[in-house]
């Protein structure tokens, strides 16, 4: 089956439409610091605003299939949120503690060979 097919429109501009919405909010997030997730209430209502037929009924299926399948997680069960693809936490480095003292030692260290 086809996300057309879902959509209701048998033109193929709605899954370029959904992925280049998909990959606008992504990368908005990124540029952000955001958590790269909406929910889907407003992904719905931007679909909409684009001339896309998505409802909370067929938003699942479509998100099952490609093209939205490479850039979006399935959704989960009782959850009203969407989740892009790599949406973990980056692994947190060092405490600014730790990174003062990293640069101290690498000061200290280049100073005496300077001496």
């Amino acid at each position: 089956m086809l996300i057309r097919e879902f959509a209701g429109d048998t033109g193929s501009g709605n899954p370029a439409q959904l992925l280049a919405l998909t990959t606008f909010l992504k990368d908005r997030a990124e540029d952000e610091n955001a958590q790269a997730q909406i929910s889907q209430s407003a992904f719905i209502d931007l679909a909409q605003s684009l001339g896309v037929n998505v409802t909370a009924t067929n938003l699942s299926d479509m998100i099952a299939l490609e093209p939205l399948s490479t850039v979006l997680e399935p959704l989960e069960s009782n959850s009203n949120v969407i989740r892009f693809k790599g949406n973990t936490e980056a692994a947190t480095g060092m405490s600014v503690d730790q990174a003062r003292a990293v640069v101290d030692s690498n000061a200290k260290a280049a100073l005496k060979r300077r001496q």
